[in-house]
């Protein structure tokens, strides 16, 4: 960043944010400059101005990059150095398994306006059978106290409200992503060109 920037058009100019979005964050409180929560759009930051949003930091791109992360349980902290790119979808603490995240803007624009299918395997604290129906919510049986979850349009905190039997959640799918079976909790590792592409093609990205 150089120069002098509006806050709302530096937000704009990253990627991550059309005008609309970047003020309406900025006006939600979700925007801090310098550790600072700032609710005017048009308040003046300059190159040495620290950005974040939600606690991770937001930068102009320079190189685009796709990181699958396995969370662990328990746990709410990022690697050090991939914490300059932000996930499509974060999961609660108490959860684990795959997220996604880089600093392709157009790629976060676009994901949230998709209905994205999650796919969870659930523990239970009570036997499968008691589970409620929901509309958007598709349940496998694995055992009496196991299943496989697949929800869209619904996060991983609105899911456990619906069924607050869960004990713990594994995402081991975001469409059209699965955990790498070989990776283990903490780790991290570059996406593929063929699941960039598969996550591209998905959302209709050329």
């Amino acid at each position: 960043m150089e120069g002098n920037y509006k806050l709302f058009k530096f937000l704009q100019e990253t990627g991550y944010f059309s005008r609309r979005s970047a003020i309406r964050a900025i006006k939600y409180g979700l925007i801090k400059v310098n550790g600072k929560t700032i609710k005017e759009p048009w308040y003046i930051i300059d190159s040495n101005d620290r950005i974040t949003f939600k606690g991770f930091e937001i930068r102009k791109a320079k190189k685009k990059e796709f990181i699958i992360y396995y969370k662990p349980r328990d746990k709410v902290f990022f690697p050090k150095e991939i914490r300059h790119l932000i996930p499509l979808e974060n999961l609660p603490k108490p959860d684990e398994g795959l997220i996604i995240m880089t600093n392709d803007g157009e790629i976060h624009r676009i994901y949230h306006r998709k209905s994205i299918k999650n796919r969870y395997l659930a523990y239970l604290s009570v036997p499968f059978e008691t589970i409620p129906k929901h509309e958007n919510i598709k349940i496998s049986q694995i055992s009496r106290y196991e299943a496989i979850i697949t929800t869209i349009k619904l996060s991983a905190n609105k899911l456990r409200k619906v069924i607050p039997t869960i004990k713990l959640l594994k995402r081991i799918e975001t469409e059209p992503i699965t955990l790498p079976q070989d990776l283990k909790p903490t780790e991290y590792r570059y996406m593929s060109e063929d699941e960039i592409l598969a996550l591209k093609n998905f959302l209709n990205i050329s």
